[in-house]
């Protein structure tokens, strides 16, 4: 391109569909608004969801009394319900915008009542993408940002085109991880990371199992392989989880005799099946919501952390930056010793169990020691051992009699001092527990952030105590140890959390000058 065909500065005209306010000073953030076709998502779950209420609560006396007046009396009902709510939905989307800057995201929302959401740069955990089945068929995906300070602390932008979604999601990652008071560079319009197209070149023709490959996998190809879940993995594993097939059982077992009550109290009729509806779909919905925490699941890790990709008809691609993860718990039910499987799920501050049985925790359904090693390395600092892969498999297959820790003293707690011990290695608090599922809860000592000391009436007396570790959102527990050696745990762990992590952040401290000029000293 000639210097001729280069707009002069400030000539630049705003990419379509940015909002510039009037009157903006030139660094002002640029607003957004999300696809247009996100209405007509947020109308039909609106919608849907006041037909199930309304049907829940009327169908048997509907099938009852059916008429085909009615009926065209709740056609119409129904069709003036979707006029009113796409209204509505549209006009909170057209009143919706958002902008990122270099201090995080900010998002202008609401019709009557304004209101104006951030979430700090400082603050953002995590960025995940969530592709629903309805907004996976339009090419649609949601942007979650998942913020410290609890569970449901999160911001969405919903819904913008898959590509979009991953610009916007590279681009709050960087925001999140540039030093505080850098700029921010423009919006591109291609996906950071990807090479530019060449006008020249002949576009490449992929074969039609890679284009299967990437809607499959919703194009997560970046960086090093760490761990990916077979379908036949994810199936056998679920046939040997002894605790999910008992689940399972019982849920069986209570629609069978839901159906054989209702049939022999009132009869086989529609109000009889209308109330069978929901027994009915317990047993799939338990079934469904385990295949989606593990079908399709790829992790990687890329330049901002690991990325996971997981589920069959919604999908959702979580990202974990380096350093969020505050514990990692390890299981091996009964039946996975043969084989060796090891599943892992991470704490992550921020990141809360919605929508989908905690899946954007779940860092490993059902792995390998092989992928286990890599997703160690990936999410936790080194546990400080000469082979911390080795020590964390010793840890979790040998009997937990066996191995040298801390552990309940008194008989009366024969069962627990038959099966949980806490280890404290250098870097990282273990504590192993379980008698058919084996679980290993690895806290880094350096994320420890408060530990409490506690005895009831009963500990008092048999002179032993209970060691609560606080890491972010959740905890873990030594409990019914000897009080000398609860005390001198509490202590230990006391100073991890008060200096830890302070000595672990010292490169980042700013620095004042070793000495000042002999005239200001003077001075």
């Amino acid at each position: 391109m000639s210097a001729a065909d280069v707009p002069p500065p400030g000539d630049e005209t705003p990419p379509e569909g940015t909002l510039v306010p009037e009157g903006a000073p030139e660094d002002a953030p640029t607003f957004h608004r999300t696809h247009p076709l996100t209405p007509l998502i947020s109308g039909w779950k609106l919608l849907a969801g006041l037909v199930a209420v309304v049907t829940a609560q009327n169908l048997g006396r509907l099938a009852s009394e059916f008429t085909w007046r009615r009926a065209l009396l709740f056609a119409g009902l129904l069709v003036a319900a979707l006029l009113v709510t796409m209204a509505v939905s549209t006009l909170r989307w057209w009143r919706t915008t958002y902008a990122i800057t270099a201090d995080g995201v900010v998002m202008h929302a609401g019709v009557l009542t304004r209101t104006r959401r951030t979430a700090p740069r400082s603050k953002i955990e995590s960025v995940s993408v969530e592709r629903p089945l309805l907004a996976r068929v339009l090419g649609l995906a949601k942007v979650r940002i998942e913020i410290a300070g609890g569970a449901d602390s999160h911001l969405d932008l919903d819904y913008v085109t898959g590509r979009e979604a991953e610009t916007i999601r590279r681009e709050i990652l960087e925001v999140a991880a540039s030093p505080v008071g850098s700029a921010r560079r423009p919006r591109p319009d291609a996906v950071p990371g990807e090479p530019e197209p060449d006008p020249d070149a002949a576009p490449a023709r992929s074969s039609a199992r890679e284009s299967v490959r990437s809607f499959v996998y919703d194009g997560v190809t970046e960086g090093h392989a760490i761990a990916q879940v077979p379908t036949e993995r994810l199936l056998r594993s679920m046939l040997r989880d002894l605790g999910f097939m008992l689940g399972l059982l019982v849920g069986l077992v209570w629609v069978i005799v839901t159906v054989v009550v209702s049939i022999t109290t009132d009869g086989i009729g529609l109000g009889a099946l209308a109330a069978l509806i929901p027994a009915l779909l317990i047993v799939p919905q338990m079934v469904l919501r385990r295949i989606e925490n593990g079908w399709g699941f790829v992790s990687r890790l890329t330049e901002r952390g690991l990325r996971m990709r997981r589920g069959l008809l919604s999908t959702r691609t979580d990202n974990i930056g380096p350093g969020r993860v505050q514990d990692l718990r390890l299981s091996q039910p009964l039946l996975w010793r043969g084989p060796r499987w090891i599943g892992a799920t991470a704490t992550v501050a921020g990141i809360g169990a919605e929508g989908g049985g905690d899946g954007a925790s779940h860092v490993l359904p059902v792995g390998t020691v092989e992928e286990l090693h890599r997703t160690l390395g990936s999410l936790l600092p080194p546990l400080g051992t000469d082979d911390d892969l080795a020590v964390a498999l010793d840890l979790l297959s040998r009997p937990a009699r066996e191995l040298d820790g801390l552990r309940a003293a008194h008989r009366l707690f024969w069962i627990a001092r038959r099966t949980a011990v806490a280890v404290l290695l250098p870097e990282v608090l273990a504590v192993r527990t379980g008698v058919l599922t084996r679980r290993l809860v690895l806290v880094p000592r350096e994320r420890i952030q408060g530990v409490t000391l506690a005895q009831g009436p009963l500990a008092r007396r048999l002179g032993v105590a209970t060691v609560d570790v606080a890491v972010a959102v959740t905890s873990a527990e030594v409990s019914d140890v000897p009080l000398e050696a609860a005390v001198a745990l509490r202590d230990t762990l006391a100073r991890d959390a008060a200096s830890g992590r302070l000595y672990r952040d010292r490169e980042t401290w700013p620095r004042p000058p070793l000495e000042l000029p002999g005239e200001e000293m003077a001075a």
